[in-house]
């Protein structure tokens, strides 16, 4: 069967167990989860050339490698509990799991105060399967959760110090030039029929000898086993002066390249949300307040936290990043309603007093049927300030657009988060 090399034929594997050193990979707890086209993550390279020298000609000359992060973007227009944990956990820092019934977990996410966040292992699948890349030393920057159409939707930036791992490779094997026949150093060649095999060869090239130009050839068989021997449809020449035959080929996979089995989650559905305001938070739950869901015309949380990602003068002689730490965390929310009365209005006036709490209560579906545990997430915000509430129009109703901002309540770091699923652990 050919190379897929759709995106949607692609894969994204998580590992929720929090790596124990920077950049070193996690291989426990990992799950395969569906992401919108579009996610992934890739390496940023910084490459410099020598334009900024005397040389004595006018175009570059050299090219530098000054270094790689790392960059990229998971959503799922269809949030699922297990993706919502991991994002908030990585990205506030701290979760405490506990059994509240057989098979069923509840997590409490709450913001931690140090500067160095919980960084986690990558794993991803380009097509079917055109490469595979493993990036460890990531870390959530910023998350935005909606109110969609009709389910609630969640993306979370990520930036990471650009530690990759590749199944593909590159090898240089002498032999004479009228070779039929090429023997790698050491490794087979992946693929488990000599068609794959023969698939993940992508090119063979080499200069003749006395030649200037690269020649192409075409493999047309190879070996099982290791070394594996490439059979070639006809010798580069006819001499037997040893050359220089340049391979890019998929080595015998690693075990990192298994990905983790999925889980089967319930999205979280629009209707089954609630948005409550003025509620007083007890640490439990929240007393009182005013569901105003009915007049709700947009809903969305935004955060950031100002990653840092450097390079140390540590010696390593590694291309990547060697520390990552967050400078001042921001949570904003957007909170557009139908405007039928003059309450959010007068708050505005007041920003310097005024003050109001944000329950959102998502649920999906029942995690055990008549266990009384939905999959779902409380997000509490005990105090928020009015940044601006201007009217506006929505359609055909009149409208108030808010921008608030998530301010210190003493208690509870501004953040209280709970979720419930099935898995047992995050960042352990």
């Amino acid at each position: 069967m050919s190379k897929n090399f759709l995106e949607n034929m692609g894969k994204v594997a998580l590992f929720r167990t929090r790596e124990q050193n920077l950049g070193e990979p996690a291989t426990d707890n990992g799950v395969s989860m569906a992401f919108d086209l579009g996610s992934g993550v890739n390496l940023a390279r910084t490459v410099e050339d020598d334009r900024d020298q005397l040389r004595g000609v006018d175009l570059a000359t050299r090219l530098y490698l000054a270094g790689q992060t790392a960059g990229g973007k998971l959503s799922q227009k269809r949030a699922k509990p297990d993706f919502l944990t991991f994002a908030l956990g990585c990205f506030f820092g701290q979760v405490n799991t506990e059994q509240v019934a057989a098979g069923i977990y509840q997590h409490t996410i709450t913001p931690s105060s140090a500067l160095s966040l919980p960084a986690f292992t990558l794993l991803q699948r380009r097509g079917d399967a055109i490469l595979k890349e493993r990036f460890s030393g990531n870390l959530v920057e910023g998350f935005s959760l909606e109110l969609g159409e009709s389910w609630v939707g969640l993306s979370s930036d990520l930036l990471g110090i650009g530690k990759r791992e590749v199944n593909y490779q590159n090898e240089i094997v002498s032999a004479p030039a009228n070779s039929t026949q090429i023997t790698l150093s050491g490794n087979g060649v992946e693929g488990a029929t000599a068609s794959e095999r023969l698939e993940n060869v992508f090119r063979i090239r080499a200069k003749d000898a006395g030649s200037n130009f690269w020649e192409v050839c075409p493999a047309a068989s190879v070996s099982g086993g290791a070394p594996a021997v490439i059979t070639l449809q006809e010798p580069v020449g006819q001499s037997s002066d040893l050359i220089e035959f340049h391979l890019d080929y998929l080595p015998t996979e690693p075990e990192w390249c298994d990905f983790p089995a999925e889980l089967d989650e319930s999205p979280l559905k629009l209707v089954d949300a609630n948005l409550i305001v003025d509620g007083y938070f007890t640490g439990s739950q929240v007393q009182g307040g005013e569901v105003i869901s009915n007049d709700l015309l947009g809903f969305s949380i935004q955060g950031k936290n100002n990653l840092e990602i450097r390079k140390l003068a540590d010696g390593s002689n590694n291309p990547w990043a060697s520390e990552a730490a967050r400078s001042q965390r921001e949570l904003t929310v957007k909170l557009s309603e139908r405007l039928r009365n003059t309450i959010r209005q007068w708050q505005a006036d007041h920003p310097e007093t005024e003050r109001i709490s944000l329950y959102l209560k998502i649920r999906g579906a029942e995690i055990v049927p008549q266990s009384g545990y939905y999959f779902g997430a409380d997000l509490i915000f005990p105090q928020c300030g009015i940044l601006n509430d201007p009217i506006s129009v929505n359609g055909k109703f009149l409208a108030q657009e808010g921008d608030l901002l998530v301010m210190d309540d003493i208690n509870y770091n501004g953040v209280f988060i709970r979720t419930w699923n099935r898995v047992s652990e995050y960042l352990g």
